[in-house]
C-alpha cells in the first residue's frame, strides 16, 4: 500500500488550485514533484494506468486546463505535428502489443507529454509567469546541489535512499567513470540529468540577460541572495558556477556537446547582428559536424596493435549497436515491435540512440515526425527571436538552444525520465509566446515588463 503515497502530489495540487489558482500550483506542487520525485517511484493500480508523482499532480491541473481554458487552445502546426506523432505511437503500440499496454501508454502520452505541453501553452502566458517559471527551476537545482555532492561521495541519491522503500519494484543504477560516481541525482541516468541541467542552465542565463538576477528576490532565492553576499562574487555569477559543476559531475560527453552548441545558438540572440550571427554559427555547426565525422570515425578505429580507449568503446559500441539492431528495424519497418517488445542482442541490451530505439518500439513514421517537431520549434522559435527589438534577450533562442542541445544528447542516450516532459512543455511555452499579441517580441523587454506585475505575484514565489 505505501506506493499509493504518490497521491499526495494529487492531492496537494487540488489543494493548491483551490487556495490559490492554478499558476501557483503549477510552481509550488507540479514542478517540484516533477524534478525531486524519480519516475521510477510508481504505483501499481489493477486495471488502470500507473501513475507516479508528477502524473499525480498533473491531473487536476489538467482537469482545470481543460475545464476553463480549452477555448484558449487553437490547433496549429505544432498541435498537429504533436497530435501526429502520438497517435502515430499509441497505434503502433496497439498493433505490438494490443489494447492494455496501448492504453497505458497512451496515459503515458497524455500525462506526460500533452499535460506538459498545455502547461506550457495555457499557464504560462505572460512575462511574470516567465520569469517565475525560470526562477522555480533554477531554485530547485540550487536546492539539488547538495544532493548531488552526497550522492558523489556515497553513490547514491538521497532522496532515493529515503524514498524507495516505499517502492518495492524501484531501482537505482550507478555508473562509474574514470573511477568516480556519475551523479544521475533523481533523472535515472547521468546523461538524463546533465540535458535536465543544462537546460535550466540556459533558462538562468536568460534571466541574467534580461538583469533579474540583479533584483532583490523574495523566498527561498532571496535567502541565497541574501546569504550570497558573503562571497566576492556576484549572485548569477555563483549560480552559473554550481550549474556547471552539476553538469561537469555527471560526466556526460554528449549533453557537454550539446551545451556547446546551445550556448553559441543561444547567443546568436544578443549580437547585433542576428542573421549574420545565425548564419554564422550555422556554418560553424557544418564545419564541425564533417571535422567531427573524421575525427569519430579515426578515434574509433585502433591502428594495428593498439587498443581502444575506454571512452572510444563507448563510443564504438553505439556505432555497433545501430548496426546489429538494424536487422529488427527492418523486419518491423512501420509499426515497430512496441515499447517493451524490442528483441535484445546479449551484450548491447542498452539501445543509446533515442530516434533509433524509437523506430525499434513504433517504426520510422514516429522518429521523423518527432524530428519534425524539433525542426519546426527551432524554425519558428529563431524567426520569432529575429523579429525582437535591438538589444534585448530573446527567449526563442534561448528554447531553441535547449532543443538543438535535446537533439544531439538524444542521439547518445533513451528519452526518458524528466527529460520528454521537459521539452514538450517548452515546446508548450515556446507557442505560447509567440501567439502572445501584447508581447512586441517573443522574449525580449523582460527588464522592463517585470516591475508592473512583480508586487502581485510576490505571493506565488514566497
Amino acid at each position: 500500500m505505501t506506493p499509493y503515497i504518490v497521491f499526495v502530489a494529487m492531492l496537494l495540487s487540488i489543494v493548491v488550485i483551490g487556495r490559490g489558482g492554478i499558476e501557483t500550483a503549477f510552481l509550488r506542487v507540479w514542478i517540484p514533484f516533477f524534478l525531486a520525485m524519480p519516475f521510477i517511484f510508481w504505483v501499481n493500480i489493477p486495471g488502470l494506468p500507473d501513475p507516479n508523482f508528477m502524473q499525480a499532480a498533473i491531473l487536476p491541473l489538467m482537469f482545470v486546463l481543460w475545464r476553463d481554458r480549452r477555448d484558449q487552445l487553437q490547433l496549429g502546426r505544432m498541435e498537429l505535428l504533436m497530435l501526429a506523432y502520438m497517435a502515430t505511437r499509441v497505434f503502433a503500440d496497439f498493433l505490438s502489443r494490443g489494447y492494455a499496454d496501448a492504453q497505458n501508454y497512451g496515459f503515458y502520452l497524455l500525462t506526460c507529454l500533452a499535460g506538459p505541453y498545455l502547461l506550457g501553452r495555457l499557464i504560462i502566458t505572460d512575462r511574470r509567469m516567465d520569469i517565475a517559471t525560470c526562477k522555480a527551476f533554477v531554485l530547485m537545482f540550487l536546492l539539488f546541489f547538495p544532493l548531488f555532492l552526497y550522492e558523489a561521495k556515497f553513490w547514491v541519491s538521497p532522496i532515493y535512499k529515503l524514498v524507495s522503500p516505499l517502492f518495492p519494484n524501484a531501482y537505482s543504477g550507478l555508473s562509474i567513470r574514470w573511477g568516480l560516481a556519475r551523479t544521475a541525482a533523481t533523472f535515472e541516468h547521468p546523461i538524463l540529468a546533465c540535458i535536465m541541467i543544462i537546460a535550466v542552465y540556459r533558462l538562468h542565463r536568460w534571466l541574467c540577460w534580461i538583469g533579474e538576477w540583479e533584483r532583490p528576490q523574495i523566498g527561498l532565492l532571496g535567502w541565497l541572495q541574501r546569504w550570497s553576499k558573503r562571497l566576492p562574487l556576484p549572485f548569477h555569477l555563483q549560480i552559473s558556477i554550481v550549474l556547471v559543476l552539476m553538469a561537469l559531475m555527471t560526466i556526460s560527453r554528449g549533453p557537454w556537446l550539446g551545451g556547446l552548441a546551445a550556448g553559441l545558438l543561444a547567443a546568436a540572440g544578443n549580437a547585433r547582428d542576428r542573421k549574420r550571427a545565425l548564419w554564422l554559427v550555422g556554418l560553424g555547426f557544418l564545419v564541425a559536424g564533417v571535422i567531427g565525422k573524421f575525427a569519430f570515425d579515426a578515434y574509433i578505429t585502433p591502428e594495428q596493435g593498439a587498443v581502444l580507449s575506454g571512452e572510444a568503446k563507448t563510443m564504438l559500441y553505439r556505432k555497433e549497436m545501430v548496426e546489429q539492431y538494424m536487422q529488427f528495424l527492418l523486419q518491423r519497418v512501420w509499426w515497430g515491435w512496441g515499447l517493451t517488445g524490442v528483441p535484445k542482442i546479449a551484450g548491447m541490451e542498452s539501445v543509446d540512440n533515442a530516434f533509433f530505439l524509437m523506430a525499434l518500439q513504433h517504426g520510422v513514421l514516429a522518429p521523423i515526425l518527432f524530428v519534425c517537431i524539433f525542426v519546426y520549434a527551432i524554425a519558428s522559435q529563431l524567426r520569432a527571436g529575429l523579429r525582437s527589438p535591438p538589444g534585448v534577450a530573446p527567449l526563442g533562442f534561448t528554447f531553441a538552444s535547449v532543443y538543438l542541445m535535446c537533439f544531439v544528447a538524444f542521439t547518445t542516450v533513451y528519452m526518458g525520465a524528466q527529460t520528454e516532459p521537459l521539452l514538450f512543455l517548452l515546446l508548450g511555452w515556446g507557442e505560447s509566446i509567440k501567439r502572445r499579441r501584447s508581447d512586441l517580441v517573443d522574449a525580449g523587454t523582460g527588464s522592463t515588463a517585470v516591475p508592473a506585475t512583480a508586487q502581485q505575484f510576490k505571493k506565488v514565489l514566497r
